[in-house]
């Protein structure tokens, strides 16, 4: 069995565009069937193991002033370990990043991402626990606009993102060439909601999966 570890933010956990209360803080989650890592799983097939690791909020490398415990690298290694072994480790990471309050450019968040993959390459998480496992960057959807920070009571909280997020795959494939990873740009096939503008919807999850259901058999068969 092919172990596959999904390492992303809000559009791995599942996070559903515009049902999130800013009074009291409830966030609707979609259902495993509904969740891209779930549809790949029955994609896949009962050789594959998918595992879920989504986080809302999650960032690159850096620590969030609200909530606490978002940094993806701080988290990554025990992660790893926690899963090992692991055939491959697909990462979807770097639209937190573009919060005003980072003030981080896309070649910024590429660095960062940068870092997750080098710390997966310094293990020996992977299948025969003596080498790193695989990796696949995904380059991330570009958001449709900037209003979510208006539905949390947040005007700029995205300002200027949505160039930003254009640039994600220069910036992206390059690194995945650079550091010897597997690259697969979902920004042409995968669009975020126009409810909120940075979150998948169902058809979102739906196409998503089964790209990515092809690209992994492609890497592991």
């Amino acid at each position: 069995m092919k172990t596959i570890l999904c390492y992303g933010d809000s559009n791995t956990w599942g996070y559903v565009p515009g049902k999130f209360d800013p009074a009291t803080s409830y966030v609707e989650r979609y259902p495993r069937n509904v969740r891209w890592t779930g549809r790949l799983q029955a994609l896949l097939g009962e050789n594959y193991y998918v595992i879920e690791e989504g986080l809302n909020g999650r960032t690159t490398n850096l620590n969030s002033p609200l909530p606490p415990d978002r940094n993806g690298k701080t988290y990554l290694l025990p992660c790893l370990y926690s899963h090992a072994p692991l055939d491959l480790v697909v990462i979807m990471l770097g639209g937190n990043d573009l919060k005003n309050f980072y003030y981080r450019s896309t070649e910024e968040i590429a660095n960062g991402l940068k870092e997750l993959t080098q710390l997966i390459q310094s293990t020996k998480y992977g299948s025969n626990m003596q080498s790193p496992p695989k990796i696949l960057l995904i380059g991330y959807p570009e958001l449709s606009s900037e209003i979510y920070g208006r539905v949390i009571n947040d005007e700029n909280l995205f300002e200027g993102a949505v160039a930003k997020s254009k640039e994600f795959d220069v910036y992206y494939s390059k690194l995945a060439e650079q550091s010897d990873c597997y690259y697969f740009n979902a920004a042409p096939h995968v669009k975020l909601s126009e409810i909120d503008g940075v979150h998948l919807d169902e058809e979102g999850h739906r196409v998503l999966a089964d790209l990515l259901a092809n690209k992994i058999r492609e890497i592991l068969d």
